[in-house]
């Protein structure tokens, strides 16, 4: 038999192979195109958003210099108006000034305000009784004028030396009397002093290495013991600077007159008695009410040939306060604290020479 001959139709494996390929093109085409795609869109919104923020920073600078520029307006502005209000103050105050200096003139102007009626007569009832009393004392010194005897031909009246300055005797101390309520005081502030020191002594209360004091057992001690003399007794006080100061207070019932000064057994006589012309010289601090007794007591110590010297005083003490050197806790630290004086303008200039403190009239 003959073999049957194979079909005329050819193979279609290669068309396969082909359109497998030509897809496979196409597939791969396909994911190239795809993948330039994303990347354009991702570059086309990078460059939009570039755009978008330039064109918003462009908007916001833009709105910046038309802020910049209205605020700049509005302060030049503001300091225009500040100028003209400080011209309008000054002014003011220029004006306020002088109406000040215009009623200070007028105020000088307005007369004293007349007194109360009230005042006025109890001001005259007072000088009502003042008259009374005056009209009473001249009767009385008229009737004793009467009665009197007729005086001889020598005067009674005392003479009274000019002051004479003079210094006193080169190593001498002071005595102090004080002149007041028409009595004469002697003052023994040595004595005071020496209290002070056995007081303190005796208390055993002793300063610190910088010599300042307890001021408060300082005070008790003291001011508990109360040193006196027949005249005077001596409190002590500390005062604001850390320093203790002591005042002199007369003893009520205590001093002598014009008359009991001159006699021959009064405590005047005695205390100088005990002293030494060449030793001493007295000082005298004599109130308005009382120069009758020192007068008196001055022809003694003048008799006795003593120097001596007064100056009058008016003040509402009877002493200044006496500084013996004394100090309180903290003077160190006061004294450090407090503000360096000023320069002296008159310094590199000469000084005046000062009195001596024992000049004497």
């Amino acid at each position: 038999m003959k073999r049957k001959k194979k079909d005329s139709v050819g193979s279609l494996d290669s068309l396969l192979d082909t359109i497998t390929t030509v897809v496979g093109i196409l597939i791969i085409l396909l994911i190239v195109v795809q993948l330039g795609a994303d990347s354009a869109v991702k570059r086309i919104v990078e460059e939009k958003k570039e755009e978008d923020s330039k064109e918003l920073m462009e908007f916001a600078m833009k709105q910046f210099d038309e802020q910049k520029h209205t605020l700049q307006k509005e302060k030049e502005e503001l300091q225009l108006r500040q100028a003209s209000q400080n011209k309008e103050q000054q002014k003011l105050i220029q004006e306020i000034a002088q109406l000040e200096k215009e009623l200070t003139a007028k105020k000088k102007e307005i007369p004293p305000s007349p007194p109360k009626l009230q005042n006025l007569r109890q001001e005259k009832s007072k000088l009502q009784k003042e008259q009374n009393s005056v009209e009473v004392k001249v009767k009385k010194i008229k009737g004793l004028l009467v009665k009197a005897p007729k005086p001889s031909g020598q005067t009674i009246s005392k003479e009274v030396s000019l002051p004479d300055p003079k210094p006193a005797i080169a190593g001498s101390t002071p005595y102090r009397f004080l002149c007041r309520n028409g009595k004469i005081f002697p003052l023994n502030d040595k004595a005071l002093q020496g209290m002070v020191l056995t007081n303190l002594a005796k208390a055993a209360v002793k300063p610190n290495k910088d010599k300042e004091y307890d001021g408060k057992k300082f005070l008790s001690v003291i001011n508990g013991k109360k040193p006196s003399t027949s005249f005077f007794t001596l409190v002590a006080r500390e005062d604001k600077d850390k320093v203790i100061r002591f005042s002199m207070e007369r003893k009520d019932k205590a001093g002598e007159n014009e008359n009991q000064v001159i006699n021959p057994g009064s405590q005047y006589n005695k205390v100088l008695s005990r002293l030494s012309p060449q030793k001493n010289y007295l000082l005298y601090e004599v109130f308005p009410d009382s120069f009758g007794v020192y007068l008196a007591a001055r022809d003694l110590a003048n008799q006795r040939k003593f120097p001596a010297g007064w100056k009058p005083a008016h003040r509402g003490t009877d002493w200044w306060s006496y500084d013996w050197g004394y100090r309180t806790l903290g003077r160190k630290e006061y004294l450090a604290s407090r503000p360096k004086p000023p320069p002296n303008p008159n310094e590199g200039k000469p000084v005046p020479p000062k009195r001596p403190a024992n000049v004497l009239d």
